[in-house]
């Protein structure tokens, strides 16, 4: 099963602790985190969906972003989200938001980019079965 929702709200924060980029819309959330570019201690990319008891690190099996949407297939259990798969979310971000997102994904995925896709406007495979 799949998570889907719209997001119309995202963007990118870093400071000396940690690297943030997330959407957001109708209540729900995902968040990228991971420590900063910087820091001594790195425990890669951790992924959350509207809050901590459906967070971790290293779920992420691989991430598809465009203008118009985001997905992301687990590669193992996210949390508490038995049987979740992944998300698809459908961006709707503005004019600010979607550059700051489209920028700092890939600097939280560091070390990680083979995971990270960046799709064309329609080209995003189809993810399977919706919830």
């Amino acid at each position: 099963m799949r998570v889907v929702f719209t997001a119309d709200q995202g963007g990118f924060q870093a400071d000396e602790h940690a690297l943030v980029c997330g959407v957001a819309g109708g209540g729900q959330w995902l968040t990228f985190s991971r420590d900063a570019e910087d820091s001594g201690e790195d425990r890669g990319i951790h992924l959350e969906y509207t809050g901590q008891a459906n967070g971790d690190y290293g779920c992420i099996a691989a991430c598809r972003l465009g203008p118009e949407s985001l997905s992301v297939d687990l590669g193992r259990q996210l949390g508490a989200l038995a049987g979740v798969t992944g998300f698809d979310v459908a961006l709707r971000l503005g004019a600010e938001q979607w550059p700051a997102v489209r920028d700092g994904l890939p600097r939280v995925f560091r070390g990680h980019l083979d995971l990270l896709v960046e799709t064309e406007p329609g080209t995003a495979s189809d993810p399977g079965p919706r919830s």
